[in-house]
């Protein structure tokens, strides 16, 4: 209860003014000096007795005081609703990730912050995009340079009580093909996925501790999803008889890694730039020199400079997902994840055994004669 005595306010009545006229004047003052509530205001008038009403007349009796009653419990108030925890997410695997250790767990938003159809690569922030990280409780980041972009963004947002969680900070990492730089794509992988699975549900864990073993097994379910495609891709690719390729994007090193596949070279000189035609014909060379008949590409690289490779080395060309654009979904990182496995196996292990890969004219160096026969393909 707030107390207010105001003293003044019946200084400046007139005598003789009949105390309710006061006593008005002091209810409308402690309605303006507290407008609105926010709690019961008792209003302590300091004055003296009230004037006589005629003169001659007997004072009036005081009235009896009112038997006292004991006031009614107030009913208990609901407590109020947690404020859900809301979690941004920079690129779609992370979603999914994300989306999967909530699952269904009330009290958790999960907000991908760029459009689905931008390939990281290639955003540029947006005022809209920023206003979206204004009220984030967290934000889930690469971290290791495929999105330093947000970094400026959540400064510009205003929004300094943000938890960054960084879950490549447990994570080996390799370099890249081209450059010392570190390759970024940590998250086309299994075994990484698993492991940053885990280091997000710590994250929030701490956030929310209410929650903490709900999202431990949520994270463990999903793990378990995929240790299983990985377990059954592995079994098939073990018969592999093709262990090199060339890759048109540096970012399958980690997956062909953790099946025991090499990276002989990348025809990208770096993420998201197009070969020189002098880095297409040297990139020709290799596979010819190397007897590599396979080349997995992505998406987006121009179907001209594929064709080149195909007519000029005789490759195969197969394409690769890097889970970079389209709709965010819980399930997007396993699907297209089993299709790469899917694809991995048609070219290095069933189209291979079929006998598609056809042999390939070896570079005979001005001067000599070509070899009667060619060795078979690398495996």
């Amino acid at each position: 209860m707030k107390t207010f005595k105001a003293h003044g306010l019946v200084d400046g009545c007139p005598r003789g003014m009949p105390g309710v006229v006061a006593g008005a004047a002091l209810l409308l003052a402690g309605a303006a000096l507290f407008p609105g509530g926010g709690g019961s205001v008792a209003l302590v008038a300091m004055m003296g007795p009230p004037a006589a009403a005629a003169a001659g007349a007997p004072p009036a009796a005081p009235a009896s005081p009112a038997p006292s009653k004991a006031a009614a419990p107030l009913p208990p108030q609901p407590r109020a609703a947690r404020a859900p925890l809301v979690i941004g997410v920079t690129l779609h695997p992370y979603y999914s990730w994300t989306r999967n250790i909530v699952g269904d767990l009330p009290g958790f938003e999960v907000r991908p912050i760029l459009p689905g159809e931008i390939d990281a690569g290639d955003y540029q922030p947006r005022p809209e995009d920023i206003r979206k990280l204004a009220d984030l409780d967290a934000i889930v980041v690469n971290g290791i340079g495929h999105d330093d972009f947000i970094f400026p963004m959540l400064r510009a947002s205003g929004n300094r009580k943000v938890v960054v969680i960084r879950p490549n900070d447990a994570t080996p990492q390799i370099r890249s093909m081209h450059g010392t730089a570190v390759n970024s794509h940590t998250f086309i992988s299994f075994t990484n996925a698993v492991q940053q699975t885990y280091a997000i549900a710590r994250a929030l864990a701490v956030l929310r501790p209410e929650s903490a073993a709900a999202l431990e097994r949520n994270a463990e379910a999903y793990a378990r999803r995929l240790r299983l495609i990985k377990a059954r891709a592995a079994a098939r690719l073990a018969d592999a008889r093709i262990t090199r390729v060339v890759t048109v994007h540096d970012g399958y090193g980690y997956l062909l890694q953790e099946f025991g596949l090499e990276v002989a070279g990348v025809v990208q000189p770096a993420h998201g730039l197009t070969p020189s035609a002098a880095e297409l014909r040297d990139m020709v060379k290799l596979l010819r020199r190397e007897r590599i008949p396979v080349v997995f590409s992505e998406e987006s690289f121009p179907p001209q400079l594929l064709a080149v490779l195909r007519d000029e080395a005789g490759v195969r060309v197969y394409t690769i997902s890097h889970i970079a654009s389209g709709a965010y979904t819980a399930d997007k990182f396993e699907k297209e994840m089993q299709k790469n496995v899917d694809t991995m196996i048609e070219a290095l292990v069933t189209a291979p055994r079929a006998g598609v890969a056809a042999p390939m004219a070896p570079v005979v160096p001005p001067g000599r004669a070509a070899p009667k026969a060619a060795p078979p393909p690398h495996g």
